[in-house]
């Protein structure tokens, strides 16, 4: 509520002296929006505090005595000294009474408040800290850890059997380390699979709310008789499939999200079957983890080494298609 004298504003409702009661000299020298000027200094070995200025802020650049003046009963004022990366000591006046003995070497940085009671009677108390670091924070890319022949497993199947190949990545946070491990293989059912472990780490990242992880792909498609719920893979042929889309983020911070490609041909099949996901992604990372916190939103990325190309053949001869390096 703005503070009135008859019909003149004293003070404004923003804490301001009024332009049109004559006082902008006091607003000049002494308060600035009801704050106090700043007194800042250099400390030689000695400091003379003012009680007449409410907030002195003092950099040793030695030892430095200090002592008061212009003090009455009642007046107080704050003093912010910085003993610099060399510690030098602050003494004070027999008069600057303190209730304990400060170490003054245990912080660089001292808040000392002192309140005149009477004459040689200034009670004093001091507040250490250091400076506040501001924390390094990042989330760093990932690799898939694989050439482009991993994803690109072809397999062939004559007479009998059931011929599948494989690709997946899987993403799950882990805290306890500080990072989210990325599991990638590829592989097909005469050879078995080929896994890799890597790893997305953060430093500095405090109070995460949330861990996610979303693919990209320009386009996937299943070709065969055994797409969609046809297929007897314990995932996929696509992703989709499996409620997965492209560019939809999935909560990884507790259980793993699993991408996962699947092809595979029977007799019905005739020739070969074929699972393909073009990972040009028109600007967008193929796989991108997001990670919500304290400091902010931060990402991790990485690029396919190529696009996924499954192949599988069943029949007297063998197939021909996938093999390398994808589409």
């Amino acid at each position: 509520m703005a503070i009135k004298v008859s019909s003149a504003t004293v003070i404004t409702d923003d804490r301001k002296i009024g332009s049109d009661v004559g006082l902008s000299k006091i607003e000049d020298s002494v308060l600035r929006d009801f704050h106090p000027n700043v007194e800042s200094a250099n400390a030689g070995s000695t400091y003379s505090i003012d009680f007449e200025k409410a907030f002195h802020k003092v950099t040793l650049t030695q030892n430095t005595a200090f002592s008061a003046t212009n003090g009455a009963d009642g007046y107080q004022i704050t003093l912010l000294i910085d003993t610099s990366a060399s510690a030098y000591t602050p003494t004070w006046a027999s008069d600057i009474i303190f209730p304990t003995s400060i170490t003054w070497s245990s912080n660089r940085y001292w808040t000392v408040t002192l309140v005149y009671w009477t004459d040689n009677n200034i009670r004093a108390t001091a507040l250490g800290f250091d400076a506040i670091s501001t924390p390094s924070s990042s989330f760093s890319n990932f690799s898939l850890g694989f050439t482009g022949a991993n994803w690109d497993p072809v397999e062939n199947s004559y007479g009998s059997g059931t011929p599948a190949a494989w690709a997946y990545v899987s993403f799950l946070h882990n805290a306890a380390n500080n990072r989210v491990t990325v599991v990638a293989g590829s592989g097909n059912s005469r050879d078995g699979t080929t896994q890799n472990t890597t790893y997305a780490n953060y430093t500095g990242l405090t109070g995460i709310s949330s861990v996610e992880v979303q693919y990209n792909v320009q386009s996937q498609s299943c070709d065969g008789d055994r797409c969609g719920s046809t297929s007897s893979q314990s995932y996929g042929p696509l992703p989709s499939d499996d409620g997965l889309n492209s560019g939809t983020y999935y909560n990884c911070a507790s259980s793993q999200v699993f991408f996962g490609w699947s092809c595979e041909s029977t007799s019905n099949d005739g020739v070969n079957s074929q699972v393909q996901a073009n990972f040009n992604s028109l600007g967008s990372p193929d796989f991108r983890i997001k990670i919500v916190c304290n400091e902010g939103t931060f990402y991790s990325t990485a690029e396919s080494p190529a696009n996924v190309n499954l192949f599988t053949n069943f029949g007297p001869t063998a197939g021909f298609g996938g093999g390398g390096g994808g589409i």
